[in-house]
């Protein structure tokens, strides 16, 4: 069916096969950018959480410290009491119109709905609690509304951005920086309480060791993910170093009050207000970083938004520009295609009806132009060689006329005279017509006619030789071109099978080029899996990391026991050496209590040195699971970067391949053109040859025309003259007319 086409719809349609790959690239691209303002539209989403959470988590540790402090006896503390439920409340409030709107989209309600209740569980009855179970029930509230928190930025991709700066940024809003404020608030309600009691337990004071340690580890690890987000973009360490430094200062001051004053001398000189007043600088500051972090955060994520968004609309403009411009070069190269074209085929119309005199306009200098120049050139060459149709006949029909009127003369009758016209042979009836008048005068001088005819045989016979002459050069140079035709439809086959081979290239490139981006892609699927496995590999470790400080603080607090029972089984020999013989089997026990307390003191000894270098390996593997989840987020751009190189190496292959196999089509039709004129031109070629063989022949003849002449005389005797005519006589006046 395409073959029936026509050139301009055949161009047209290569045309249009040829920009469904740019759309198809077009619409692939608006697709992924529509995808990562969707993405970055989702993050914007969720930071609307972070504030109003930051104010509940920031107010519940502070609910938590002067509830513990008003329930040990500090009754001072009972109006920070009731300013922290307020902004609890007002925290709560805000949240609940933020979750009737999002909560069902990202299926957070049900959480959020339990983190509410158990806050007003806990508000009606924190008077009635005891202060342990208080700081219990508080603590499990934080821990599920920091949970809560984390949940949240993992929904909306907030803590999985692809940019790293945002990406650390918000690790330690959602995650370092929230827990160790928790660990800051718990160590300042426990200092609350126990500078209310006076003095703290064995078990409270380990608890408060293991919290100092805790919150110095977290705030360490918030302290490198936010100096890794300064290493990104270093506008952020201009705008948040120092805050950043100030609340690690404020977070070491309230850690060495509690070291201080809670675990080196195990009782509380100062009151609860110190601690209160404490805490609340500590996480003051450290909500206040947080408070920064999420602004910031925000910019960086509107930013980015506003930047896609140019760039959607900005590629969108190219590719309807580039298709315009793609759609006039091809009307452009078609046009001068078809009209070239459609002039040939017009001029070789009129020649086939008749009209020799018809040439082709020639609009381009290409190819088409080329063969237009020639064949031009090879009509005019042709035309001096060959006689129309209508001059032949017209030709015939007066020689056939001419021959009617001379048939008499054929018989010997010299009287009738043939008609003088103005056809190309009115000058022979003319002459004929004279020839009869001399016949009619000088027959009696056959001799000179005979000689005078002769002679003009001769120079008839000259004439016929040149124009044979002429016809085998002119024979000569239509050979030459056409010779020269076949070399052109041999180089035109040439270039086809060229085409052909550079298609077969473009096909094989094109087929690469698809591989490759295939491969890519999945590399970086492979990447964002290895990267969702390191960061749960690292949450791990961590959760591994905390498990020991407590498994540590636990040996710790079982050394301190194996002590206390040294002492224990002293005293109890003491006594029984005391009692006298009544006390011996007493002081045996004590001796046995005291080897087993040895052997535990031996024991706790091995094991704190086996949990520290745990400690030390957990801490060394977190940091090179952190360098691991940067170099995986960076290979990760890499390898989109590489992909969106090769989606372009895909489209420009695309494209040449649809022009080679155009231009392919195209010469092998051009190809078959030269040989269908090649042919033609061998024709004429033969043709002229033979009318120059001809014309060799008509030379031949004439030159038998003299010894004819002699024969003229035995026919003079048939012919009949008019009366009166003058006889030979008058044959020198006759000639010298």
């Amino acid at each position: 069916m395409i073959r029936n086409f026509k050139i301009w719809q055949k161009l047209l349609l290569a045309g249009a096969l040829a920009v469904i790959p740019v759309v198809m690239l077009s619409l692939l691209f608006l697709q992924s950018r529509n995808e990562q303002i969707a993405r970055t539209q989702a993050e914007l989403s969720g930071l609307e959480y972070v504030s109003p959470m930051r104010r509940l988590i920031e107010s519940l540790p502070q609910h938590r410290a002067a509830a513990s402090a008003v329930l040990s006896g500090g009754t001072a503390s009972g109006s920070a009491l009731e300013e922290a439920g307020a902004r609890v409340d007002a925290a709560v409030a805000e949240l609940a119109v933020i979750e009737r709107r999002k909560g069902r989209e990202l299926g957070t309600t049900a959480a959020w709905e339990s983190i509410r209740v158990r806050w007003e569980d806990l508000k009606l009855r924190t008077m009635s609690l005891s202060a342990e179970e208080s700081n219990t029930r508080h603590t499990q509230l934080i821990s599920d509304t920091l949970a809560h928190l984390r949940r949240i930025g993992d929904l909306t991709g907030l803590a999985a951005d692809p940019d790293l700066d945002i990406y650390y940024l918000a690790g330690a809003m959602l995650d370092r920086l929230p827990w160790a404020a928790e660990y800051l608030g718990q160590i300042t309600a426990h200092g609350a309480s126990i500078s209310a009691r006076g003095a703290a337990g064995a078990e409270e004071s380990a608890q408060i060791r293991t919290l100092v340690r805790q919150s110095a580890s977290s705030m360490e690890f918030m302290d490198r993910s936010f100096e890794s987000a300064f290493r990104q973009n270093e506008d952020l360490r201009v705008k948040l170093e120092g805050p950043v430094s100030s609340a690690m200062n404020a977070g070491g001051y309230l850690r060495n009050l509690a070291q201080r004053e809670l675990i080196d001398r195990q009782a509380a000189s100062s009151s609860p207000q110190a601690f209160l007043e404490s805490g609340s600088a500590a996480l003051d500051k450290l909500y206040k970083v947080h408070e920064m972090a999420a602004v910031h955060t925000r910019a960086l994520l509107e930013r980015r938004h506003a930047s896609l968004v140019a760039q959607k609309w900005t590629q969108l403009a190219w590719a309807m520009s580039l298709l315009l411009l793609s759609a006039l070069m091809a009307f452009v190269i078609q046009r001068g295609i078809t009209e070239q074209i459609r002039s040939m085929s017009q001029t070789f119309r009129q020649i086939s009806r008749g009209d020799l005199d018809a040439r082709a306009e020639i609009y381009s200098r290409d190819e088409l132009g080329t063969m237009a120049e020639t064949t031009n050139v090879m009509l005019a060459n042709t035309l001096s060689l060959i006689q129309s149709r209508e001059e032949r006949d017209r030709i015939q029909d007066s020689i056939r006329k001419l021959l009617d009127d001379v048939s008499g003369v054929a018989e010997g009758d010299l009287t009738k005279e043939a008609e003088v016209t103005a056809e190309m042979t009115g000058a022979i009836a003319d002459a004929f017509n004279y020839m009869l008048a001399e016949l009619r005068t000088i027959i009696g001088a056959v001799q000179s006619t005979t000689s005078s005819v002769n002679g003009t045989a001769q120079k008839v016979q000259h004439v016929t030789e040149d124009l044979a002459g002429n016809s085998r050069q002119q024979s000569e140079r239509v050979r030459a071109a056409s010779q020269v035709l076949q070399s052109v439809a041999q180089s035109i086959r040439d270039v086809a099978s060229r085409a052909n081979e550079a298609s077969q290239v473009a096909e094989n490139a094109l087929a690469g080029a698809l591989a490759g981006g295939d491969a890519v892609r999945r590399t970086v699927e492979g990447m964002a899996g290895i990267r969702q496995h390191v960061q749960e590999t690292a949450k791990r470790m961590k959760r591994l990391g905390e498990s020991s400080q407590e498994i540590g603080e636990i040996v710790q607090l079982i050394s301190e026991i194996s002590d206390r029972t040294s002492i224990l089984a002293l005293n109890a020999s003491i006594q029984a050496a005391m009692a006298g013989e009544s006390g011996k089997g007493f002081a045996m026990v004590a001796e046995e209590v005291e080897r087993l307390a040895e052997r535990a003191n031996e024991a706790t000894k091995r094991i704190t040195v086996l949990i520290k270098s745990v400690q030390t390996e957990t801490t060394e593997a977190m940091s090179a699971m952190e360098a691991t989840t940067r170099e995986v987020v960076e290979g990760s751009q890499i390898a989109g970067e590489a992909g969106g190189r090769l989606a372009q190496i895909e489209e420009v292959t695309r494209h040449i391949t649809s022009l080679v196999q155009g231009i392919s089509k195209e010469a092998g039709e051009q190809a078959a053109g030269s040989d269908r004129l090649a042919s033609t031109v061998a024709e004429v070629s033969a043709a002229t040859h033979s009318a120059a063989v001809e014309a060799l022949r008509a030379a031949s003849d004439i030159r038998n025309l003299a010894a004819m002449v002699t024969e003229l005389n035995r026919s003079l005797s048939r012919f009949k003259v008019p009366s009166g005519e003058p006889h030979a006589g008058g044959l020198v006046h006759a000639a010298g007319d």
